[in-house]
């Protein structure tokens, strides 16, 4: 029943920056929920696509740094809408971002799926998965999401941007990053 209150708050949502929810289907088993078309698909797989075109191609270049800014904008756009309506995403991150036929990026994934990237996620003590490489200290020690939390996810996205989606803190394990934030490390 949460699922569907919060369905129909961001079915109200007028954003360009956010991923329009056109509808849900609750009858029947799966729910179904039915988004705008982003056809260019999530933002981490874009960026990594660009990679891998740049690593194999002389002839392919990275994308200009002002269309990497106008990226960053559009998502903290988005962002300062949910904001201003008082919704917290405390899942920010380039997979949950997408991409339209004209690039524009918007947010999206409000929780509604999470298997894709699964390996992103970190289940501490037993609870839910996390997304430990995006939150914030006090998201990790609390389990409290606020606007705060979601800026310091906002600063990840733009590491990940910046990197075409290497990942955050490669090399360690989730359980390495957690207790490394947690102690004050960025």
């Amino acid at each position: 029943i949460e699922f569907l209150n919060e369905a129909s708050v961001m079915k109200e949502f007028n954003c360009h920056h956010v991923v329009r929810l056109l509808g849900v289907v609750s009858q029947g088993q799966p729910t179904l929920v039915i988004m705008e078309l982003m056809t260019r698909g999530d933002l981490k797989s874009y960026l990594r696509s660009l990679r891998s075109k740049e690593q194999g191609s002389s002839s392919q270049s990275l994308p200009p740094l002002k269309k990497m800014i106008q990226m960053a904008g559009e998502i903290a756009d988005g962002m300062a809408y949910l904001n201003a309506n008082k919704f917290v995403h405390r899942d920010l991150a380039a997979r949950n971002c997408m991409v339209a036929e004209d690039f524009t990026v918007k947010i999206g994934d409000f929780g509604m799926t999470r298997d894709i990237y699964e390996t992103d996620y970190y289940r501490k003590g037993g609870k839910g998965l996390l997304p430990v490489r995006w939150m914030s200290p006090e998201s990790l020690k609390d389990g409290v999401f606020t606007t705060n939390s979601d800026v310091w996810s906002f600063g990840v996205v733009l590491w990940e941007i910046a990197t075409l989606a290497e990942q955050p803190y490669q090399g360690m394990s989730n359980e390495q990053v957690l207790r490394f934030v947690m102690e004050g490390g960025l």
